[in-house]
């Protein structure tokens, strides 16, 4: 009765799943709306093997590039400033000196591709892994046993499960280099395993806090939320390097605060737009303004990104299939001797 009362205090409308069922759903957000060929009951142990197929190709090519990166970052070593980077742009301002060398930013963006392919492929082993595990439910009927509705339910549950995070759900990682702005970046772009844990410690507590004031609520739960992810990776960092910088907390609050003044920006032109517009109608996006939007924005991104990048590449140890340089070396000695 309880949880009845609980259900329609919140909306009668929404279905509570049950605490199982929602041990899996850290992407709400991210299942797209499946067509009729990709219907649970319409997947095929073809249509399995054709997407594990295209998995596959996608992370051996995907290691091939993060092999080749890794080889650069680690045959280029760089010397960095212990200096934090913001600082040093505060001491450009004052002095007129560079504050990071070419070479140094460029092997910071080469970094960020790094990541972004390490995060690509481990959506793509996790498909695999998630493939091998649905065939076998594919070939069986999991209605045969009617004497064990427990496990038939579970393998029914499970094999829905799979088949939506297979084939309907949006990969963990979009085109972070194509974004059009910081929302399309953090809540669509870059990767979303940590977002609903962010937006629950951070963005909901104060919004609610500020129940009287939405504006000044939801500012204050961005730039919340913004501040615990910063807090999350220096926590990272003092575990994985034993080091604390402040550069991701400074990092984050940068883009927590440049996320506001761009939806504020943002929402003051598309009121404008909608003005002028006739009514009845609202402002849409074409590409031509997708691509302003791109380019006002990716250069402020890029600027930050020795921030996030700077503190990996001077501690972690590169690791390689290839071994290029190394075995090139290896080559060149033995036909020289």
């Amino acid at each position: 009765m309880a949880e009845k009362n609980y259900q329609n205090s919140i909306d009668p409308k929404v279905k509570i799943p049950s605490f199982t069922g929602s041990l899996f759903n850290w992407r709400p957000k991210a299942v797209k709306a499946p067509d009729e060929s990709r219907n649970q009951n319409n997947i095929t142990v073809t249509d399995l093997n054709k997407e594990l197929k295209n998995h596959t190709i996608k992370a051996i090519i995907k290691v091939v590039i993060m092999d080749f990166l890794s080889e650069y970052l680690s045959y280029n070593k760089l010397e960095f400033s212990e200096r934090s980077y913001i600082l040093r742009v505060l001491d450009s301002l004052r002095t007129g000196r560079p504050f990071i060398e070419p070479h140094t930013f460029f092997c910071c963006i080469i970094f960020i591709l790094y990541a972004f392919l390490a995060f690509s492929i481990m959506w793509n082993f996790s498909c695999i892994i998630f493939g091998i595990i649905l065939k076998p439910l594919l070939s069986d009927n999991v209605n045969k046993n009617k004497n064990r509705e427990v496990s038939k339910s579970f393998k029914t549950n499970l094999k829905k499960w799979l088949i939506d995070t297979i084939f309907n759900m949006k990969p963990l990682m979009g085109v972070p280099y194509f974004s059009t702005g910081p929302r399309d970046l953090w809540s669509n772009q870059w990767h979303q395993i940590y977002q609903e844990i962010f937006k629950e410690l951070g963005y909901n507590p104060i919004q609610n806090y500020f129940k009287h004031n939405k504006f000044l609520g939801r500012i204050l739960g961005i730039y919340s939320a913004f501040l615990i992810s910063g807090l999350f990776h220096e926590y990272i960092s003092i575990v994985a390097f034993n080091h604390f910088s402040l550069d991701y907390i400074t990092f984050f609050l940068f883009h927590g605060i440049f996320f506001i003044l761009w939806e504020t920006v943002e929402n003051k032109i598309l009121e404008r737009e909608n003005k002028i517009l006739e009514r009845g109608k609202d402002f849409e996006e074409n590409f031509g303004t997708k691509v302003f939007k791109m380019v006002l924005f990716l250069p402020i991104a890029a600027f930050t990104t020795p921030l996030f990048a700077e503190p990996y590449i001077k501690r972690l140890n590169y690791y390689s299939n290839l071994y290029i340089y190394k075995n090139l070396r290896k080559w060149t000695n033995k036909n020289c001797h």
